[in-house]
């Protein structure tokens, strides 16, 4: 059973953008998911190095749409990007934590992160 299931309140109107925003919510899906299994075999590293591209992709195409529709707060939008990136980078060079600790820090990490960005920042600029 997925930790969070995609909402239509949750649309930023954008489709690619809720394509992508979507997609982010399956990568804390697997993550939490594999978390679950006993002795599972769930790779850490590839997943963070998965979510750091999918995300620095997601933020190039929505920082992008900012400047296309001139949202006035962009660059402070696109601070929470870096932001957010530092983090995970952080996470990443904590490899030498147990991998069962690690996913946790990351899926309540990604977790508060993506409702809060998702559901406040990003609908600051639906139109």
């Amino acid at each position: 059973m997925p930790l969070f299931k995609w909402k239509d309140s949750y649309s930023v109107g954008v489709e690619e953008l809720d394509l992508h925003h979507k997609k982010l919510f399956g990568i804390l899906n697997t993550l939490y998911e594999g978390s679950l299994v006993p002795d599972g075999n769930l790779d850490i590293a590839d997943k963070i190095d998965a979510l750091i591209a999918y995300t620095e992709y997601h933020f190039a195409a929505e920082e992008e749409h900012l400047r296309q529709i001139g949202y006035v707060e962009r660059e402070s939008h696109f601070r929470l990007h870096r932001s957010f990136i530092k983090k995970v980078l952080r996470l990443q060079r904590k490899s030498h934590l147990p991998a069962e600790e690690l996913t946790q820090e990351l899926i309540v990490f990604l977790g508060n992160w993506l409702l809060h960005h998702v559901l406040e920042e990003d609908k600051k600029y639906v139109l």
